[in-house]
């Protein structure tokens, strides 16, 4: 029993109705140094003037925001990473999940397989950037020796160097490089469905399919919707696959706006406005995310 009437039991007293507050109380200390500290100096910056060729900085309100909505490049580089985005997302997320079905139904061999198709997960960034670089090379690359061994081709292709050919293969990499992750966090989410309801519906006369659309889609739904808005926040965030391959070119047909963000503020030295870009890009991002998360639900509720 705590003595409560002494300043020692009340202390113990007060410590023990609030020791789940006390345990998170790090946790969220820590978040808000590593997260909301750089969050809301980066917004302070937004309105002021920095830049590291000058020493002085002052506060320019709304300048930066101004400049930046002003500049066709912006909008262009939306429009280039909703499509970089929405690609890759779905590209690994189709990809993904008929990998895990696959291994699903593999029933020897299934680590060995799973560890070859998750390699591409374990590629650092500039490793992965430059060996597509080389296997896409107009000059030398594999790809084109291929394509034009199969008569596919007759000539080699610039894919990194033509504006209708670049993005397409920066979406293909990306798709190369995310499905394991999907794959294996699908496989998983498979394999804690019930074996029950696959052979009640096969006695129901249930084909593949009907399975597929009508038992693993839905059972699946929560996983592939967290997957979804994790992979999103990922790409579109994405900055060093774009910028190794074809750092925004050519023509900016791959200025993503993590790229024209970089090439704001540190090849033009205009802190301020770089930081003016991000808040754009994060506003726009909880867009998405909110506009995505709300689909979600309504079809939960109609289900």
């Amino acid at each position: 029993m705590i003595d409560t009437t002494r300043a020692p039991g009340r202390l113990a007293l007060w410590l023990d109705r609030r020791t789940t507050v006390l345990l998170v109380l790090p946790g969220v200390l820590l978040l808000g140094v590593v997260i909301a500290y750089p969050v809301g100096f980066n917004i302070w910056n937004s309105f002021t003037n920095r830049n590291l060729s000058f020493p002085i900085t002052d506060w320019v309100g709304l300048g930066n925001y101004r400049a930046v909505l002003s500049d066709p490049a912006f909008f262009g580089a939306i429009g280039k990473t909703l499509l970089w985005t929405f690609g890759s997302v779905a590209g690994q997320l189709l990809v993904g999940f008929a990998g895990a079905v696959a291994l699903q139904n593999i029933r020897r061999g299934q680590t060995p397989l799973r560890l070859g198709l998750i390699i591409p997960w374990a590629f650092p960034s500039i490793a992965l950037a430059f060996s597509w670089k080389f296997l896409l090379d107009p000059l030398y690359g594999v790809l084109n020796d291929v394509l034009i061994g199969l008569r596919l081709i007759d000539a080699p292709v610039a894919w990194l160097g033509q504006s209708g050919t670049a993005m397409p293969s920066l979406i293909a990499m990306n798709v190369w490089f995310g499905f394991p992750f999907m794959m294996v966090a699908l496989l998983a989410g498979l394999q804690t469905i019930p074996v029950e309801r696959f052979e009640s519906a096969r006695m129901d006369g249930a084909t593949y399919w009907q399975e597929l659309r009508y038992i693993t889609v839905p059972a699946l739904s929560r996983l592939i919707g967290a997957l979804v808005v994790l992979r999103t926040i990922w790409v579109f965030n994405n900055f060093d696959f774009v910028y190794l391959t074809t750092a925004g070119g050519p023509n900016e047909a791959t200025l993503t706006l993590p790229v024209y963000a970089f090439q704001v503020g540190w090849a033009n030295y205009d802190i301020g406005r770089m930081a003016a870009v991000c808040v754009c890009m994060l506003a726009l991002l909880m867009l998405i995310i909110a506009g995505y998360l709300r689909l979600v639900r309504v079809d939960e509720e109609e289900s």
